[in-house]
């Protein structure tokens, strides 16, 4: 099953800014201006967030592939960044819940360590403007705050 009508009428362009977080909150602070478009796939059942950002004025790009089975109120996302993800794409699985907010989780290697958590929420605060966020999670279950995106409908 698709996903719902609120996330299928984001399809279009978006601006906004990116704050990255390098050692969550606390941390040194990275912003920059982001843009995205989001548009459906696979005649209206998965969405694709296709972004663009920077770091230390280094451009960066990222997409985010989004599905949902309503059945079982199952989240779905693949999520690959040039700077986060580099060469893998990171399977995320998780809900929408109560309040609307798609939340899912995965997780990528940390060698020699364990593998980290990531979680990734979308927030439509409006027709005309979204917040993305996402949290690194620490193999003994810590949460940071890594990336605070916030954008505002273009066209």
């Amino acid at each position: 099953m698709a996903l719902p009508v609120r996330f299928t009428g984001l399809s279009g362009e978006w601006k906004g800014s990116k704050r990255l977080y390098l050692g969550g909150e606390s941390g040194p602070e990275q912003s920059s201006a982001a843009r995205m478009t989001i548009a459906k796939a696979a005649r209206g059942t998965f969405l694709l967030l296709d972004y663009t950002w920077k770091y230390e004025n280094d451009p960066q790009e990222g997409v985010l592939l989004l599905g949902y089975d309503a059945t079982g109120n199952e989240a779905t996302a693949a999520w690959g960044d040039s700077w986060h993800m580099n060469q893998k794409i990171m399977h995320c699985t998780g809900a929408i819940d109560a309040n609307g907010v798609f939340t899912v989780v995965g997780s990528f290697e940390a060698p020699p360590g364990p593998d980290w958590g990531w979680r990734i929420a979308l927030t439509i605060h409006t027709a005309e403007s979204m917040g993305i966020l996402m949290h690194s999670i620490s193999p003994d279950g810590m949460e940071n705050l890594a990336v605070h995106a916030e954008f505002a409908r273009t066209g």
